[in-house]
């Protein structure tokens, strides 16, 4: 039996930083007292351009598909994820450390490969891959993961 594709976002949240918690977030910008400027914009802007890639390999492939998010600074979680994805995907060695070694804070894994660093590649193109990896045997074409975005 074929197991799911496994995506895992690589995503900061806001936990402490903010004074949001478990349950949920502040809302509105936090802003520094020296200029007004937004504090974390960046890691924001980050968080809301995951969302609508999260919703769409959700709606469209459902349990087909094993859709993971993961903080960064959980490093025993992502360690075990990253372990299980090299395993049951037969990475290799090579692809494994470069992958442990170039870990982002914000970031995607397909399959225990890094496809996404930095900025969220885009939902066609992951569509595409996913429908590449569950097309029945025959009809299957070989793909290659996306190339690495990002610095």
């Amino acid at each position: 039996m074929r197991k799911a594709p496994s995506v895992v976002f690589i995503r900061e949240v806001e936990q402490q930083m903010s004074s949001s918690g478990c349950c949920g977030r502040l809302s509105g910008e936090f802003r520094n007292e020296s200029g007004g400027e937004p504090v974390f914009a960046e890691r924001r802007e980050m968080m809301e351009k995951m969302g609508p890639l999260y919703r769409t390999l959700r709606d469209r492939f459902g349990e087909s598909v094993a859709v993971q998010v993961v903080d960064p600074r959980n490093l025993p979680s992502l360690l075990y994820i990253l372990a299980r994805d090299f395993w049951n995907y037969d990475v290799g060695f090579r692809d494994a450390t470069r992958t442990l070694f170039r870990l982002p804070v914000c970031g995607l894994l397909l399959n225990g490969r890094l496809i996404g660093r930095g900025e969220w590649p885009s939902e066609d193109e992951i569509v595409d891959i996913l429908d590449a990896l569950l097309a029945p045997a025959p009809e299957r074409r070989k793909t290659q993961p996306l190339p690495e975005r990002g610095g």
